[in-house]
């Protein structure tokens, strides 16, 4: 288990690299580049806006909310393209214990309670894992797309992780999600100056059975 004060270091100069290469928007998009296409809801409000600027944490947790008629409307993998891109996501990581920090912003956001509802979410979540590709981060001009494509994974990692944890995961599918996972770390162990176990990009999550 990190330490907090190692935990909020990262999160600080994670926060810092993004700062610095932000570009102003008019519309919500998780990159700076069209190097991945994002089809999610759009976040009426997110940190380079001026609404996000002149609201505080309560206001903007309200107003991240999704409308319940797009609620029940959008697809699965939308919505988790949505909650992948949640802008408060990267608050999990200022708690010692990653997964209970994830717990506390999924409960934050009716995007995650939906999801976890749908029966395809699993079947979605490891399929978008999958395609993506570990290399694709060498092609990102920006320190911003490449620390958000490197952060991508670890909040995939944390709903695999409670998809794990569940009681209704069979062994032979966990075995399953397990390999797919392995060998996505091994990959990106391969490539530690964009993956960095240490550095300011990447925070490994383990998986036991």
């Amino acid at each position: 288990m990190k330490t907090k004060n190692f935990t909020k270091l990262i999160f600080i100069t994670f926060m810092l690299v993004f700062t610095c290469s932000l570009k102003a928007q008019t519309k919500f998009s998780p990159y700076k580049s069209d190097v991945i296409i994002y089809s999610g809801y759009s976040f009426p409000i997110f940190p380079e806006s001026d609404e996000w600027k002149n609201a505080d944490r309560s206001q903007r947790t309200d107003m991240l909310q999704i409308p319940t008629d797009t609620l029940g409307s959008i697809s699965t993998r939308r919505l988790l393209e949505t909650c992948l891109y949640y802008p408060f996501n990267i608050n999990a990581f200022l708690c010692d214990n990653q997964s209970e920090g994830f717990d506390k912003v999924k409960n934050g956001f009716n995007g995650y309670a939906e999801l976890y509802q749908r029966n395809d979410f699993v079947a979605e979540l490891i399929a978008l894992y999958s395609s993506r590709d570990v290399n694709l981060v060498e092609k990102m001009d920006n320190d911003y797309d490449r620390g958000q494509y490197s952060f991508d994974y670890k909040i995939m990692e944390l709903m695999i992780l409670e998809i794990l944890n569940s009681t209704t995961t069979t062994s032979q599918r966990s075995n399953q999600i397990v390999d797919i996972v392995s060998r996505k770390q091994s990959q990106r162990e391969q490539m530690k100056e964009y993956y960095s176990k240490n550095g300011t990009t990447e925070i490994i999550v383990n998986f036991e059975l």
